[in-house]
Parts: structure tokens; sequence; C-alpha cells
């Protein structure tokens, strides 16, 4: 009798070791994919709620920490776009394109280009043409990546006038804009007329926030085509268990109701963990990232300050 119900016990007590470690991976992937979710709730919101265009530079004419600021949206999945800075004349300057982890992946700053940058080039993964000679090359690692532009300024009204004009001179072009432009700057005549591909469509589905999964929604949503560095790939083959797919929304119903609960529970102790010790972690753990996405994702990080 009494070993019945030793094995009732151990049968028993196997499925709740499961479900805690189903919680546990749960926790961990919903740490990791905060900031790629607070990534596409903010790009969702600047494109689809306000209406702001694709690939076109919005400025902000009002300084803020000392800094003026222009950001855009890139939708890289066919064309390039050309990023041309004018001469900065000593001028503290930064232009920082986020992958969809919100992770810096490419910078050009004084400190890496000088005064006067050249033309850059930004290209997504799938692109395979040739840059022209005069253009640096910058390979966007995902189809969709956040520019930001800063130009530092002080409190006075002239200088901040001065960084204005050099705010409006910046220019985000499709390979014909800038085609045509130039040809205008030397006063050449256009051998063949150039007509623009047409405006990118924002085509992502809103957010929903009252769903327990949709965390992990809009996370894998963006980090669709996105080329992962070899963290993330290990980072989501220790996940493997909850069958996360880049690009595709979390299977909620390959799991039993105990194990949605589970999961769902785990990402709920993220939030908790995330809020209570994230401030304090060190800066680089996923946990500092997790934190910076959900309470300061658009305030200018350390390589863009000066």
């Amino acid at each position: 009798m009494l070993g019945r119900r030793v094995l009732l016990g151990a049968l028993i007590a196997v499925p709740a070791r499961a479900d805690d470690t189903l919680r546990d991976l749960a926790r961990r992937a919903a740490i990791y994919l905060t900031p790629p979710s607070a990534m596409y709730r903010r790009r969702h919101r600047d494109i689809v709620e306000r209406g702001d265009p694709l690939n076109r530079l919005i400025r902000q004419l009002a300084p803020q920490d000392d800094l003026l600021t222009a950001s855009a949206w890139l939708d890289l999945s066919g064309e390039p776009m050309f990023l041309t800075l004018p001469r900065l004349h000593g001028r503290f300057y930064s232009a920082v394109l986020l992958d969809p982890c919100a992770r810096a992946c490419a910078q050009v700053s004084r400190h890496t280009a000088g005064d006067a940058p050249p033309p850059q080039m930004i290209a997504g993964p799938a692109w395979t043409g040739d840059a022209p000679a005069e253009a640096a090359t910058i390979r966007a690692p995902a189809p969709s990546v956040w520019l930001r532009l800063r130009i530092a300024v002080t409190d006075d009204e002239e200088d901040i006038d001065v960084a204005r004009g050099l705010q409006a001179r910046s220019l985000l072009e499709t390979p014909d804009q800038r085609n045509e432009r130039r040809i205008l700057e030397m006063r050449e005549l256009m051998r063949f007329r150039t007509y623009p591909p047409p405006e990118p469509v924002a085509d992502w589905p809103e957010p929903r926030r009252a769903d327990r999964f949709d965390l992990f929604d809009t996370g894998l949503a963006m980090l669709g085509g996105f080329s992962l560095t070899e963290a993330d790939r290990r980072e989501l083959e220790m996940l493997a268990r909850l069958r996360l797919r880049p690009g595709r929304r979390f299977d909620a119903r390959a799991f039993r109701e105990v194990e949605r609960e589970a999961i769902a529970a785990g990402i709920t102790d993220a939030a908790t963990e995330i809020a209570d010790s994230g401030p304090a972690a060190a800066t680089d753990s996923p946990i500092h990232r997790a934190w910076i996405a959900t309470t300061a994702l658009a305030a200018p990080t350390a390589i863009e300050r000066p």
C-alpha cells in the first residue's frame, strides 16, 4: 500500500516539476523578447497610429537633453536608402541604427567619420547590388531597423538655429531621389526619367495587449527576417521547448492548458523581475536591456551623447 502511495506521489510531482521548468523557460524567453516587442510596439505607434511615413526622417525641432533628434523607421526589404549628412564643423553628431533587439548595430559619428562624413548607403540583408564608389556601406541585419540622428546644441538660441539648419540638410533618400538631387545640384540634364518606387506599406498587425502571449507574438514578429547573431541563435536553442520561431506567431495551441498557464506565469514573472532588478543590473545584461526597452526606449544611449 505504501509503495502505491509513493508511486502516485511521484507521478503527481513530475508534471509539477515539468511545469516549473516551462515557467522558468517562459520567464527567460520573455526577458529576451521584451526589447523586440518594445521595438514592434514603437514602430506600430509611429507608423500606423501616428502616420509617420516609412523611410522618412521625422525631425524634432525642440532640443531635449542638449540634442536635436530626427528618426526614421527603415524598410530595407527592397532597395537601400542613402543617408547624407552635411559638414558638422566640430559639432557632435551621431547617427545610429538599432536592430530589432534595440541594440546599436551601426553608428556614424564624429568619432567614426569625422566632421565631413561620406554618404552612407544602408542596405538590407537581402540586397546584392554594388554601392557607389563615393558612399560607405552599412549592412543592416534586418529589413526593418530604426535610424536615430542626434546633433548636439547649447542653450543659445542662435546655436540651436544653426543646428536646425544642419538637421534640415541631413537627408534620407532612395537611390532615385539621390540621383535626381545630384543631377540638379550639378546642373546636368537627366538622360532618362526615373520613377520612385511605391511607398512601402505598413501591414503590421496591431499589438493585442489583452492577450497573455502578445509579448511573444510581437517580439517574434519584430525578429522576422533578422540575421540572428550567434548569441541570439544560442538563446533561441535554449528556449527550443517553447517552439519560438522568428517571424511567426507563438503557437499556444501546441501546449496543454496547464502548460499555457505555466508559460503565462513565466511571462508575468519576467515583468516583475525586469521592473525590480532591471535598473540595478549590469548595463549589458539581458534584464537591464529589457528594462531600458520598457522604460526609455527612445532615450539617447551612451554612444548617442557627446
